[in-house]
C-alpha cells in the first residue's frame, strides 16, 4: 500500500523555531522521508545555517513561494494553488496559523480534496491593536473549525484550553495533543563540554551557574528573571551568592541590546556575574555548562527549552505557564514570577548530590515521555501513514 504524499506549508524555515525544529525532527526520524513528504515554505530560505538547510540534506523536496509581507500573499496566490496542484497531496499539514488558513480557503480549489491538518503550536493571547492581522486569522480559523472537517494538532494540552476560549473546536475528534519531543541522545550531559565552556568563560569550579534559553522577547520573562537574580542576593548567605552567576542564551541577549543592558544595570551588580551570548548553535553543550535551569516564562505553550534542560539531566525551576508543570512534574519547583527568587533560594540551597538526584529523575521523565520514537508514531498515525 502506497504513503500518502504529506506537504508541510510552512511560513519560514531559514532559523530554529521550535516549530520548524519539530518538523525537522519528524522528518529525520522518517525513512527515506523524501518519498512521500514535501515542504512548501511561504518565505524564501535565507542562506547560511538553517532548518531549510538541513531538510534538504534529507532528500526532502523544499519549494518556496517566496512571499515577503502580507501585500505579496495575493500576487503570490496563482503559484500557491500550482504548486498544490502539482504537488497532489493527500494531505496538507499546515504548521502555525497563516499556513492553516491559506490552505483551509485552497482546498477547495483543489481536485483532490486532501485532508488539512493545523498544526497549532502557541497559545492566542494578542490583541487586536498589536498585531491584527495575527488576530484575524485566528478568529477566522476558530469560524472553520466549527464548520469545515480539519484536524487540528497542538503540543500542548495548554494551548487546546486556551483556543477553545476563543471558539476553536476542541473535541477529541478534532482536537489532538502530541507533545514535542527531545533527542536524548543529543540532550545529555557531555561532561567535556561542561569542562571546555565553563573554563571560556572564565567560571571557578565552584561557581554554580542559573541559566535560561530563549530569545529576547517579553512573553520568555527576562525582567521577571533579572529582578529575580537581583533579589537572590539577599536571600543567601555571602559566601553562596558571590558564587552565582547567570548564563542566558538567545536572540539579541547580548550586552549590546539596550532592553537587556538595562536589566543588568538594574541589579547593581557587576557584569562579570552575566554570561549573555546571544544566539547559539550548541545549546546542548551549553546546558552541560549549567548547575541550575530556569524557565522564567510569561507565554508557553510545550515548553522545549526546558524538556531539553531536564533532558540534559539538570535540577529546573519553571513558571506556572503552558504545560510547564505537566512537563516538569515538581510543584516545588513550578512558581510564579513574584515568588521566582524565594523557589531559586530554595534550589541553591540544596546540596550539589540533591540537585544531581532531581535533575536525574527529570532526564529519566523525559526518556519515558517526550521520546522521539513516540512523537513521530503519533504523527504518522495522524498523516494516514502505517
Amino acid at each position: 500500500m502506497n504513503k500518502p504524499k504529506v506537504l508541510h506549508l510552512v511560513i519560514d524555515l531559514s532559523g530554529f523555531g521550535g516549530a520548524e525544529m519539530t518538523l525537522l525532527r519528524y522528518l529525520t526520524a522518517t525513512e527515506n522521508a523524501g518519498a512521500s513528504h514535501t515542504v512548501l515554505t511561504l518565505k524564501d530560505i535565507a542562506s547560511g545555517p538553517s532548518v531549510g538547510a538541513e531538510i534538504k540534506k534529507l532528500g526532502v523536496p523544499v519549494r518556496s513561494l517566496g512571499m515577503r509581507g502580507v501585500k505579496s500573499v495575493v500576487q503570490a496566490l496563482p503559484s500557491f494553488v500550482r504548486e498544490l496542484r502539482a504537488a497532489r497531496p493527500d494531505v496538507i499539514s499546515a504548521w502555525l496559523y497563516y499556513p492553516s488558513l491559506m490552505a483551509t480557503l485552497m482546498r477547495p480549489l483543489l481536485s483532490s480534496r486532501p485532508k488539512v491538518i493545523w498544526h497549532i503550536r502557541s497559545l492566542p493571547f494578542v490583541r487586536f491593536r498589536d498585531r491584527p492581522a495575527r488576530w484575524l486569522a485566528q478568529r477566522a480559523l476558530a469560524v472553520f473549525s466549527q464548520v469545515s472537517r480539519v484536524q487540528i494538532i497542538s503540543n500542548s494540552e495548554a494551548a487546546r484550553t486556551a483556543h477553545a476560549g476563543i471558539g476553536f473546536q476542541t473535541t477529541p475528534d478534532r482536537w489532538q495533543v502530541i507533545p514535542n519531543a527531545v533527542d536524548t541522545t543529543l540532550y545529555q550531559l557531555n561532561a567535556e563540554a561542561r569542562t571546555r565552556l565553563r573554563a571560556s568563560l572564565g567560571l571557578a569550579d565552584n561557581v554554580i551557574l542559573i541559566g535560561a534559553v530563549g530569545r529576547n522577547v517579553p512573553e520568555k520573562g527576562y525582567p521577571d528573571l533579572f529582578k529575580a537574580f537581583g533579589e537572590l542576593q539577599a536571600l543567601l548567605p555571602a559566601a553562596t551568592r558571590d558564587r552565582l552567576h547567570l548564563l542566558i542564551a538567545g536572540r539579541n541577549v547580548t550586552l549590546d541590546t539596550p532592553s537587556i543592558a538595562a536589566l543588568v544595570a538594574s541589579t547593581g551588580l557587576p557584569h562579570g556575574r552575566f554570561h549573555l551570548l546571544g544566539a547559539r548553535g550548541d545549546i546542548a553543550d551549553l546546558l552541560s555548562a549549567l548547575d541550575v535551569f530556569v524557565m522564567p516564562s510569561r507565554s508557553e505553550s510545550f515548553p522545549n527549552a526546558l524538556t531539553e534542560a531536564m533532558a540534559v539531566g539538570l535540577p529546573a525551576i519553571a513558571t506556572d505557564v503552558g504545560d510547564c508543570r505537566v512537563v516538569l512534574d515538581d510543584d516545588r519547583f513550578i512558581t510564579t514570577t513574584s515568588t521566582l527568587a524565594g523557589c531559586l533560594s530554595t534550589m541553591i540551597a540544596l546540596t550539589d548530590n540533591e540537585r544531581q538526584m532531581i535533575g536525574h529523575r527529570n532526564r529519566e521523565r523525559v526518556k519515558e515521555r517526550y521520546t522521539l520514537e513516540k512523537m513521530t508514531s503519533a504523527f504518522d498515525r495522524a498523516f494516514g501513514i502505517d
